[in-house]
């Protein structure tokens, strides 16, 4: 890890404010994160470390406040510290993204209600942590006052790349249940042929509307703080502010094929920050829809769009004791761009 990503880690414990260096305008954060199982597939650990390399890279040559954190500072407390550092309104951040790889866990049930990215030491954070802290600033006035003043999310665009964490699970009351292939595995011997029906709505729910702040659940309401975005942001983008992606399901790792040319989902992820930050075709800054797009026909294979792929239109992905229906998720609004 880079001296600058350490500085920059160690200055969220410290009273030094951080991008004190920066250009005095307001600031755009991108924050990679991300941690793996013991004993991940081979491969997968130096797969994970190469694209956050590769993604702090190009942030950082655009001048944004870029920090790599994947592997021992991808813990609860310093995903939390960065996202109070972005709601502090003594702060000038305006814009913010994280980009997510690795591991996913989740509360015991089964359907889980909660579920949380995989952490250093087990200190995973989860997504009633990343609501608290992503939507309220927290501040002590001594000796005995503590406030949690509410801010709209700065994280505008969260880009997740683990299990489960970007799935539409819920009822509109907040239920879930199971559903084969959805919330519960299909577990005949071999790869089922069938496209399973996921009946659920929503991505996220309130658990318990009168604690303050509210304890959610759901990883994509977590980091917006909105219920509102739309659930397919690629066809059907919305207007809002924000742009959540993520897996329904099990995710493909970054060392795995596409099956296109030698590619990896490693490459698909490079291409799409490539595209989204003017590195390719720019220097104009794309769209995450576009930027999807020119991914998958780079990575996938040429004359395809997003929307061709089992990517985006699904596949089934798992053994033959464990089939899930896997896809990834675009809600909000796609036509989002990464700000200058």
């Amino acid at each position: 890890m880079s001296i600058y990503v350490l500085l920059f880690l160690l200055l969220f414990t410290a009273t030094i404010p951080i991008f004190a260096v920066k250009p005095a305008r307001a600031l755009q954060v991108a924050t990679q994160w991300g941690y793996l199982y013991p004993n991940p597939p081979e491969g997968e650990a130096d797969a994970e470390m190469w694209i956050c390399d590769q993604i702090y890279g190009y942030f950082d040559d655009e001048d944004w406040g870029s920090s790599n954190a994947w592997g021992e500072y991808t813990q609860q407390g310093y995903v939390i510290d960065v996202l109070q550092y972005c709601q502090d309104p003594n702060e000038d951040v305006d814009w913010a993204t994280i980009w997510w790889v690795g591991d996913f866990t989740h509360d015991g049930n089964w359907p889980p209600e909660h579920r949380a990215c995989y952490g250093y030491n087990s200190q995973h954070t989860w997504d009633y942590n990343v609501y608290m802290y992503a939507n309220y600033y927290f501040w002590y006035n001594p000796p005995y006052y503590y406030y949690w003043q509410p801010i709209p999310s700065k994280q505008y665009f969260a880009f997740i790349w683990t299990c489960a964490n970007g799935g539409l699970y819920f009822e509109s009351d907040g239920d879930t249940y199971n559903v084969t292939g959805i919330t519960y595995p299909d577990t005949n011997e071999t790869k089922p042929t069938y496209i399973p029906n996921n009946p659920f709505t929503e991505y996220g729910y309130v658990g318990n509307p009168y604690s303050t702040p509210p304890i959610v659940g759901g990883m994509p309401y977590g980091f917006t703080g909105t219920l509102g975005m739309s659930t397919d942001g690629y066809q059907n983008p919305d207007e809002g502010n924000y742009c959540y992606i993520g897996w329904e399901n099990i995710s493909p790792g970054m060392a795995s094929p596409t099956g296109h040319l030698g590619n990896f989902y490693k490459n698909f992820t490079d291409y799409f920050y490539r595209y989204a930050l003017g590195i390719d075709d720019g220097p104009t800054h794309h769209t995450i829809k576009q930027s999807l797009n020119y991914a998958s026909s780079m990575a996938c294979g040429y004359g395809f769009d997003f929307g061709d792929t089992d990517i985006y239109g699904g596949e089934w992905a798992g053994n033959e004791t464990n089939w899930w229906y896997r896809r990834m998720r675009v809600l909000g609004n796609a036509d989002l761009y990464l700000p200058y």
